[in-house]
């Protein structure tokens, strides 16, 4: 029953039923990425991975060589997101899959749903298929810039594609929308700054083009800002924050161990987010040569935790 009420719930949010305007939810409010997630999504100050196409683009001007990760989770017990990401040099692509399976459709009688002609409805879902590209590069390496900015400065652009399939619980009926967004951002690698070392400092202007299509999107993808801080304590742990117009506030840490035994590296990561509720999260890496595999469990007030598992490649 909770599952069902929770299906209902999205798709209320999501597809602004009921003749109310709502902002429109999409595949990429969930967050992505292992890493990030243990780090309670605080990741837009730090950007150092292939997730930073989700989370800053700007941080793809800081990357180098190609990268690859491909991520299996099960949200809350009941449903399947699967997503892949890549980079090569500057330039990244992503794609994710979010599908919530099926829910059997009762009234709030308990009795069985039917449409408008009668027929009896048996059972909805909510599916979200989303594609996503950027580009990032340190301003100062830009045509007519020069020493005009900071030096460190980055600035990143993605676009981003979307499409929802989901049900309308008043009218028993299946909807579906379309949309895309073009985001900038912007990164700036300060260095250390009095006792703190690697000190960045990152914004995304979210959905500053967003669009949405369809009959049950009564409005576009909300307009957001999201600025994010990221810094190396006292040589040992990686602290980082972000705040969101959307979906509120995020804080991360991260230590790292290196060269211990037949690993490259072991990280100890934990995070808190508030985008619905307090949730806090946990998780660790290791790496071996070219190879990162990264798990997170994400703890919910509400829900049935979650579980994150990703395989990274390095090359």
């Amino acid at each position: 029953m909770r599952r069902a009420f929770f299906i209902v719930a999205i798709a209320i949010t999501a597809l602004g039923v009921m003749g109310q305007s709502r902002p429109l939810v999409t595949v990429f409010d969930i967050g992505a990425g292992v890493r990030p997630v243990s780090l309670g999504e605080a990741f837009t100050g730090l950007a150092d991975d292939e997730y930073a196409l989700f989370y800053n683009p700007a941080g793809l001007a800081t990357l180098t060589g190609g990268r690859a990760s491909i991520l299996y989770q099960s949200h809350f017990g009941a449903s399947t997101y699967l997503s892949a990401f890549g980079s090569f040099g500057s330039i990244g692509g992503g794609l994710i899959f979010f599908d919530f399976g099926q829910v059997p459709c009762l009234t709030a009688q308990n009795q069985p749903c039917k449409d408008a002609q009668g027929k009896t409805i048996e059972s909805f879902g909510y599916s979200s298929f989303a594609l996503t590209a950027g580009w990032g590069a340190m301003m100062r390496s830009l045509p007519f810039v020069g020493t005009l900015v900071p030096e460190g400065l980055a600035l990143g652009l993605r676009i981003r594609f979307v499409s929802i399939t989901s049900f309308d619980p008043v009218k028993f009926q299946s909807l579906g929308i379309s949309g895309f967004a073009l985001d900038p951002s912007f990164l700036w690698e300060l260095g250390a700054v009095g006792p703190l070392s690697r000190v960045r400092v990152g914004l995304v202007l979210e959905n500053l083009l967003g669009l949405a299509f369809g009959a049950a999107a009564e409005e576009n993808l909300p307009i957001g800002l999201r600025l994010g801080v990221s810094v190396l304590a006292l040589s040992l742990v990686t602290v980082s924050a972000d705040f969101s117009l959307n979906d509120g506030f995020h804080l991360g840490a991260e230590y790292t161990l290196t060269k211990l035994g037949p690993l490259d590296k072991l990280s100890l990561r934990a995070g808190l987010l508030t985008r619905t509720g307090l949730g806090l999260s946990v998780g660790l890496g290791v790496s071996f040569s070219t190879l990162q595999i990264d798990y997170a469990f994400l703890f919910h007030p509400d829900f049935e935790g979650s579980h994150w598992l990703s395989a990274s490649f390095r090359f």
